[in-house]
């Protein structure tokens, strides 16, 4: 009788699991609900595709994004484990007849999107289907207080009372607050749920917080030091996308865009273009990505600051799925942080009924923010702060794999500079917001400095020895530090907090660390690379015969090319070099599937290849 590690091994080629893996297949075999937490990258659907083929009858797959269930219903057919989607992509021929193979038990796993769940013809099938497990994908949708809430989700636990025997419900999701678990498991009715969370480190992702001038310059410089890498580029509005790309396919480069205006079929195709590598680089808003199950993405570049640790976190998730060194980098500017409080104070919160409960998701998109601007302005080590926030322990004051602990940093004694803004805030009469103040202390004499008669109250032109930018994210850092107290709303206003007034009382010398162009001023470099270049395989030649084998295959199969094998996969291969079918199949990544369709063709290659 198969086992879990057969089935692993079968279909995937895997013969460990990954950490929590275990733990939740055995417990859903066990027949308990599961409430897991697994960041992007960390193997959930292997959580539930294993179950699937042990159990008896259908697994039925929540998902909210049709190019998840395309691109895994389409690995899961490469593995040998027959399965289907039923999503709005299908033709209403084409749907009624996956409802008829599906109800005569063609499939073991079927995806649907959530807003099937409430139509007559689904629940028709699925009230008399053998159905023994229900997988709920990305489920920090049902929760209004998670970063991507969806109406639909609030249907599954009435659509799981229809059924005529309740399956295993099991629950997954990327990233959430211990407020939105409470609410996945309440909303989603989850009994008695075995609970996991795996560690949230990715040690193969590099993080960065870049501030560039000429963001455009940085990308076209990025992506001529990396040619033919595939890699995602989030901008936060749809002009951002659209002139991006616009400008990027006029320098020549390969790449598509993706946002919620452009037509199905025009999202269609660019997805399509960016999953089989027609066209490597995506520029998108975060309505691309949800779900995507591309392994092989080596960096994702955000053109703005995410308004979300979230939101940042699960886009930033989707590089490196394969194991492979990737970066993920940030490029930031002060007029990111009014472009988002201008998108939360203007976006719609129709989704809730009560004024108060709409107040009340503001607040809390806009404390988000905040989390999302510290991210942005710390000198610390950056991968500290992201599992911080997560609520996990990171023993390291530093990873060695982020842009603020790779970049020289010197400790300034910043007393003078401590009491300046204390003065002028106070002198000033706690009615600015940071420019205004800037400008104060850097002696600006503009008409509205010098009509107000600010030029002549205290503190005017402490700093003019100071850059403007040293002084801004001086003043950045003492609200970060709690020291200055920063009033919500699109254009904040700075009074003094009581620890600002006892560091003052205290008399007490103060030191910051800042990197070099903080102190003097001068831009930054383009920092392309912080990090050492990603995984290189042994033969370099053999590597890309192999890739060129693989996209072959999977141009004639039209499937994504990661779905014949994964690129870490074929660099298994080109290190050791199987000489035997019984060797290659002991190569990590190959199932039975593998060996039964390209054993033949790939040991045929090497041969060649040796000579």
């Amino acid at each position: 009788m198969q086992d879990k590690y057969d089935a692993l091994k079968k279909y995937y080629g895997y013969d460990s699991f990954r950490p929590g893996q275990e733990q939740i297949i055995d417990n859903i075999l066990a027949g308990r609900d599961i409430m897991a937490v697994m960041p992007t990258g960390a193997g959930k659907s292997i959580c539930y595709q294993v179950p699937a083929v042990l159990l008896p009858g259908i697994t039925l797959v929540i998902s909210p994004l049709i190019s998840l269930m395309r691109d895994q219903v389409s690995s899961l057919n490469s593995n040998g484990i027959p399965a289907a989607f039923l999503n709005s992509s299908l033709t209403a021929r084409q749907y009624t007849l996956a409802l008829q193979r599906a109800s005569a038990g063609a499939y073991k796993i079927i995806y649907v999107a959530p807003e099937r769940l409430v139509t007559e013809g689904f629940r028709s099938f699925a009230s008399g289907a053998d159905i023994s497990l229900l997988a709920v994908d990305e489920a920090h949708c049902v929760s209004q207080w998670g970063h991507d809430f969806r109406r639909s989700y609030t249907e599954i636990a009435g659509f799981v009372s229809i059924l005529k025997k309740r399956p295993v419900v099991a629950a997954f999701t990327a990233t959430a607050t211990e407020q939105v678990k409470a609410d996945v498991k309440s909303l989603l009715g989850l009994r008695r749920p075995f609970e996991v969370t795996t560690g949230f480190d990715r040690p193969n992702l590099y993080f960065g917080v870049l501030r560039e001038k000429d963001k455009l310059g940085f990308i076209r410089s990025y992506l001529d030091k990396n040619p033919g890498r595939s890699g995602i580029i989030y901008a936060m509005t749809r002009k951002n996308v659209e002139q991006i790309c616009s400008e990027l396919q006029a320098g020549g480069y390969q790449v598509t865009m993706y946002h919620a205006g452009l037509s199905d079929e025009e999202r269609s195709v660019a997805q399509d273009d960016f999953i089989k590598d027609k066209k490597p680089v995506m520029i998108a808003t975060n309505a691309f990505g949800m779900g995507i199950d591309k392994p092989d993405v080596g960096f994702i570049i955000h053109f703005n600051m995410p308004l979300s640790m979230e939101a940042y976190y699960q886009e930033a998730g989707r590089a490196g799925r394969d194991g492979s060194d990737a970066e993920c980098l940030l490029l930031y500017s002060k007029s990111d942080i009014r472009t988002a409080k201008f998108l939360i104070e203007n976006g719609s919160d129709s989704d809730s009924a009560d004024p108060e409960d709409a107040a009340a998701a503001k607040k809390n998109r806009l404390e988000k923010l905040k989390t999302m601007i510290s991210y942005c302005e710390s000198e610390g080590c950056l991968r500290r702060f992201i599992l911080r926030y997560f609520g996990e322990k990171y023993d390291s004051a530093e990873c060695g794999k982020c842009s603020s602990c790779l970049t020289e940093h010197t400790t300034v004694d910043v007393t003078r500079e401590l009491r300046a803004v204390y003065i002028a805030v106070g002198s000033t009469g706690e009615r600015f917001g940071a420019a205004f103040i800037t400008d104060f202390l850097r002696g600006d004499d503009s008409p509205r400095m010098i009509s107000g008669g600010y030029c002549e109250r205290e503190g005017f032109a402490a700093l003019s020895d100071r850059s403007r930018s040293f002084v801004r994210d001086f003043i950045s850092r003492l609200v970060e530090n709690g020291l200055l107290i920063s009033s919500e709303g699109t254009y904040p206003i700075l009074s003094i907090s009581p620890l600002f007034d006892r560091v003052i009382d205290s008399g007490k010398r103060v030191t910051m660390r800042f990197r070099e162009e903080q102190i003097s001023g001068r831009a930054p470099k383009h920092q392309t690379r912080a990090y050492t270049a990603p995984d290189s395989p042994i033969d370099a030649g053999l590597f890309e015969r192999l890739r060129s084998w693989r996209r072959d295959i999977a141009a004639r199969r039209s499937v994504p090319a990661y779905t014949v094998c994964t690129d870490s996969t074929l660099r298994r291969i080109v290190a050791q070099k199987p000489r035997t079918r019984s060797e290659l199949g002991q190569i990590s990544g190959i199932g039975d599937a593998f060996i039964s369709r390209y054993a033949d063709q790939v040991l045929a290659l090497l041969r060649e290849y040796r000579g």
